[in-house]
């Protein structure tokens, strides 16, 4: 049984993050490009989900059209999103809420297993649909400054990327199990946070609301951490995969606690790699699965876009980081190839 629509809306406004967006203060113009780029991603997902919706997302689609690189584009998505969750809480401890080292630990901790409760018992998306209703009501720029930001960005291109970032886990929304009919829930979310995001480049938030804004980036752990469990439950049908799932997303947070920097450095590259990979990868397999002129064009500048940011990460690492960046990106293509080749030689036989 799929969620009803207003969990469903909870779940997917919580993918688009509105309140970080409305707090970033970038420049309006920034934005609208940021917006306009990621906009043919939404379109697609939204055709996408009028067909079908179901917890398996991208994966469900792109098996029907290439099981082998299906299976690439399942095991780059895994690998980034597990690690978004890890360095997120991290991310939020220690540099949102800049506590003291302890408090940090206790925080890490805490957010990690309350995330791992809601998860396992299925209260996860109660939870999003709270904190988006939240995160709309602090969004709205009652109380701001008024202050257009004036910063003129020395890199466009990379301005836009990083401001994508954010708006392009509209890409989580297709790992949901909701009723096709409930399909413009997609445009609808998007909209509203690309409207809040433009119309925050005018605004200064007080403090207390850019402190808030953790608010909506735990709204993201607690909407990927859900899709993953959904896509291991659901979708591969792993009896032990939300147990499997925590233990992992636990012993990252532990991990993470001896050295958080360089937990956040070291994580945060391959997670950003092997997303553009998975998401490069699902739209041409997406538009072949819907056959439709339109799906192409939308994949195709989708990619674009994808393949830019792919080149960014590449260009601009160094050292181990660029080494971490390959990794992410040589390991699931080589282990879905690998499992591909195995289920080929095996049917032969």
């Amino acid at each position: 049984m799929g969620l009803s629509r207003s969990l469903l809306l909870g779940y997917v406004v919580a993918c688009v993050s509105p309140l970080p967006l409305a707090v970033s203060h970038e420049d309006p113009l920034v934005s609208a490009l940021s917006a306009l780029a990621i906009s043919p991603l939404a379109i697609l997902i939204y055709l996408l989900v009028k067909s079908k919706w179901s917890s398996g997302g991208f994966y469900s689609y792109s098996k029907r059209v290439s099981p082998t690189l299906a299976r690439v584009q399942l095991y780059s998505w895994l690998l980034s999103y597990v690690l978004y969750v890890a360095y997120t809480v991290d991310y939020i401890s220690f540099y949102v809420l800049n506590l003291p080292a302890s408090g940090s630990i206790v925080m890490v901790l805490s957010l990690s297993a309350i995330a791992s409760a809601l998860v396992a018992s299925g209260f996860v998306y109660v939870a999003l649909l709270a904190t988006s209703i939240v995160q709309i009501a602090l969004s709205i720029p009652v109380g701001w400054r008024f202050s257009p930001s004036a910063v003129v960005p020395s890199h466009p291109f990379t301005a836009i990327l990083s401001s994508g970032l954010l708006l392009i886990c509209i890409s989580l929304a297709p790992y949901a199990s909701g009723d096709e009919r409930h399909a413009w829930i997609i445009p609808f979310a998007f909209t509203l946070s690309s409207v809040l995001m433009i119309i925050g480049g005018f605004f200064v938030a007080p403090s207390f609301v850019v402190y808030l804004q953790s608010i909506g980036q735990y709204s993201i752990v607690l909407a990927e951490y859900a899709a993953v469990r959904g896509v291991l439950v659901d979708e591969l049908q792993l009896r032990k995969g939300t147990v499997g799932l925590v233990v992992l997303v636990m012993i990252l947070s532990i991990v993470s606690l001896l050295n958080y920097g360089l937990f956040y450095d070291l994580t945060i590259v391959p997670s950003i790699a092997a997303l553009y990979l998975s998401l490069a990868l699902a739209a041409p397999l997406s538009a072949a699965y819907l056959r439709s002129s339109l799906a192409y064009i939308l994949a195709f500048l989708s990619m674009v876009f994808f393949a830019y940011g792919l080149l960014n990460v590449l260009t601009t690492a160094r050292g181990i980081y660029f080494i971490d960046a390959i990794l992410a990106i040589v390991s699931p293509a080589s282990l879905g190839l690998a499992v591909g080749w195995a289920k080929h030689i095996r049917e032969r036989g």
